[in-house]
């Protein structure tokens, strides 16, 4: 892809940009030459990628997104920014059994990894088709191809963003227009994803296939991302491909009962 050196004042959007995918999603956008705004409760890290990339505007928002209220705090906070590219990166998950898991947390978590995500997603797509140009991508998962035991509301949270931006995607299309909504479907990554979805400090994690380093992903997953134009969600690696495929073919008590004896053993 070539970089965007010759436009300095193209801005991309990063929500959970403090750490882990979303961190590495800054850089990565960084070197293509756009600008970025990193969203998180919590700024403080992104502050590194100034000082590495002095040739580039950062500008750092401290919102939780979990209050709804700060989606369109952060979306007018951007109006006079020429922002071409919204990652909507920010989510967690809450692992263990249903009757078991903290109400409380499940909801916030929906709140997060649904509603704001919904929220971000048609404020700035109406600005993107309003300016004739933008790209939302949307971080789904390979969880959202299967129900998960032990994992039940996280999955599920992610069958929704997939479900949604497979939609949105298909109406953009129809109606001819240049903006995208692309739903980036990654497998496992190397983050502290799962000690915060565990509640534990130093939670294994625990993996039958080789896990990707995050900036690999980023690096792949944003390329891919920015640059495909009929397809709706993207899913790097042949091991991942694989996976999904197997979700969809496969008797659903087998998937169900392989994701149970899986994800209960994660403790």
């Amino acid at each position: 892809m070539a970089q965007k050196k010759e436009n300095k004042l193209e801005w991309a959007v990063v929500t959970g940009a403090s750490k882990g995918l979303g961190y590495c999603y800054c850089e990565e956008l960084l070197k293509l030459g756009y600008n970025v705004i990193a969203v998180a409760r919590d700024t403080t890290p992104v502050a590194t990628l100034q000082k590495k990339y002095p040739s580039q505007s950062i500008k750092m928002i401290n919102y939780d997104l979990s209050i709804l209220a700060n989606c369109q705090k952060l979306f007018n906070e951007v109006q006079t920014d020429n922002v071409t590219i919204l990652i909507n990166n920010a989510g967690y998950g809450i692992w263990g059994y249903f009757n078991e898991s903290s109400l409380e947390q499940e909801m916030n978590m929906i709140d997060l990894n649904i509603k704001a995500l919904h929220i971000l997603t048609k404020i700035f797509v109406q600005r993107f088709i309003e300016q004739n140009q933008g790209r939302v991508l949307n971080i789904g998962s390979l969880a959202a191809f299967t129900p998960a035991p032990v994992f039940a509301s996280y999955y599920a949270s992610k069958a929704y963003v997939w479900s949604l931006g497979v939609a949105i995607n298909t109406e953009l299309k129809k109606t001819k227009s240049p903006v995208r909504v692309i739903t980036l479907c990654p497998g496992p990554l190397k983050t502290d994803f799962w000690n915060r979805s565990s509640n534990q400090h130093n939670a294994k994690y625990h993996s039958t296939v080789k896990v990707m380093k995050t900036s690999t992903y980023a690096r792949k997953s944003l390329v891919k991302g920015l640059k495909v134009k009929r397809k709706n969600y993207i899913i790097t690696e042949s091991i991942n491909k694989i996976v999904k495929k197997l979700t969809k073919w496969s008797p659903q008590s087998w998937v169900l009962t392989s994701v149970y004896n899986y994800q209960r053993k994660r403790k």
